[in-house]
């Protein structure tokens, strides 16, 4: 029995008065113990169906069948205990509580299971990742990589059947993904069922399955075995200039779009694999990388688009190609930004069909003013920093009238109500915002984001304390000073 089986997997989200199909009819077996990546473009559907297959979100129709059961069929309750103990989760941005260890944070997990012993679990975790060295170190006192190796141990802690890894190499540089990848073969020989979802092609081509995803379909599904055999390096990341191969009658089953190693290169194909023996050579939707950049292979008739960081650009070509066939040609496409995520204005298919025949590929270069710059991201202001200001100096001001008014030489009733009324509202005050700092605090260790507010929350804090200490110390002197009287006239 397969330990994943999806047939027929359709998820429709209903955005306005329009219904997007981020999964449309998806079948698929995944077997114990497999090493299986699942890649696309950005809204292919890959994120969807991690969502799904983690019990994260529930299908609108079809069935989802994990260690023989329908998790259709499951409560929310019992959905939150699959995902307890049966499934491992493992996020590009860590995730970690920045408060609490690295031992802490693998045992949550089991804390939530209810577990009584959690500690020495969470350091055999951290043994298998080869991080024991570091458990009583906090995240923000770990490179990247580490906690990376931290996430993933919190994700095995409780021995799961299915290990998900969402773009778990994306924030790292590639000698630590590198080490993160051999871990999940290390738990991949072990017997522990891997997915990765990633776009890059050097990271999925290490597992031994790799399902390729399109327009909420699964458009490829093949063993990286059988994948090398037929491209051969085309399917890795090459350090000079992607190499099209192409002979004399050559025939392309259909052109692709690929970004080629070279940063701002974009070669419209056909893309050819080489056949060693020669005679029919066909393409295929292969995504050939370099610069960093999500490459999103389209077969002819649609335009190429090259994704950055915050902005699409779309290479447009030319309806016609200058020039005898057989010949390289140099066209220079019209580049533009993508509205909406959508791709318009597509070349046409004649224009495709001709490449096609003729076997030759068209190069072009997209301006690097085009190239989009990563920016920083913008700090926000953590709500309730400036509430929890506000309270302590609204405290301080309370504790101020409640000794002003004492100090005043006549007080009769007035003046003694006064005071007791400001004395309540100090402390009242001085609690809430005491209260209020220790939550924005909290928050802006846990949530992802740079956060600013601190110091403000900070001074409420203080303010705070010193509000609610100086009348209890105030009232422990006097009660002393009066016992210190009564025993001196005893």
């Amino acid at each position: 029995m397969a330990l994943i089986e999806i047939r027929e997997l359709t998820k429709v989200y209903r955005m306005g008065d329009t219904d997007v199909r981020a999964l449309d009819g998806v079948s698929l077996k995944i077997e114990q113990g497999e090493f299986v990546a699942i890649t696309g473009a950005s809204g292919s559907g890959k994120s969807t169906m991690m969502h799904l297959l983690g019990c994260l979100d529930r299908p609108t129709a079809g069935l989802y069948a994990l260690d023989g059961r329908d998790v259709s069929e499951l409560s929310n309750a019992q959905l939150a205990k699959v995902r307890n103990r049966k499934i491992g989760f493992v996020f590009q941005t860590f995730n970690l509580i920045n408060r609490t260890t690295a031992l802490e944070n693998v045992a949550v997990p089991l804390f939530y299971s209810r577990q009584d012993n959690i500690r020495e679990p969470a350091r055999r975790a951290l043994e298998r990742v080869g991080l024991a060295r570091r458990a009583h170190h906090r995240p923000n006192e770990l490179s990247g990589g580490e906690r990376q190796r931290v996430a993933i141990a919190r994700a095995i802690v409780t021995d799961p059947l299915l290990l998900l890894a969402d773009e778990p190499t994306g924030n790292l540089d590639s000698r630590t993904g590198e080490q993160i990848m051999q871990i999940f073969h290390s738990l991949n020989a072990q017997g522990v069922t891997i997915i990765i979802v990633t776009h890059e092609p050097e990271v999925a081509i290490q597992a031994r399955r790799v399902v390729q995803m399109r327009d909420g379909r699964i458009v490829s599904d093949r063993s990286t075995d059988e994948l090398r055999r037929e491209f051969g390096g085309a399917l890795g990341m090459p350090s000079g200039p992607a190499a099209v191969a192409s002979a004399p009658g050559a025939r392309a089953a259909h052109a692709a779009v690929a970004v080629a190693a070279a940063p701002g290169m974009v070669v419209a194909a056909p893309i050819l694999a080489a056949s060693a023996a020669g005679g029919d050579i066909s393409a295929s939707n292969v995504a050939i990388g370099a610069a960093g950049a999500a490459v999103t292979v389209v077969p002819a008739g649609a335009s190429a688009r090259a994704r950055g960081v915050d902005l699409s650009v779309v290479a447009e070509f030319p309806r016609s190609v200058p020039g005898s066939a057989g010949t390289d040609q140099a066209a220079a496409p019209l580049a533009r930004p993508a509205q909406g995520g959508v791709d318009r204005d597509a070349a046409t298919p004649a224009y495709a069909g001709s490449a096609a025949s003729s076997g030759a590929p068209i190069v072009a270069r997209i301006s690097n003013s085009l190239v989009p710059e990563i920016e920083a991201p913008t700090a926000r202001r953590m709500p309730g920093a400036r509430a929890a200001l506000v309270w302590g100096l609204s405290a301080a001001g309370a504790l101020f009238v409640r000794y002003g008014v004492e100090a005043q030489p006549d007080r009769g009733v007035l003046a003694r109500g006064v005071m007791a009324v400001a004395l309540v509202s100090a402390i009242v005050c001085g609690i809430v915002a005491i209260r209020m700092a220790r939550g924005v605090r909290m928050r802006m260790a846990t949530e992802a984001g740079p956060w600013i507010g601190g110091r403000s929350a900070g001074w409420g804090r203080f303010l705070g304390w010193i509000v609610v200490l100086i009348p209890l110390l105030d009232f422990a002197l006097r009660a002393a000073y009066q016992m210190g009287v009564r025993a001196g006239r005893g």
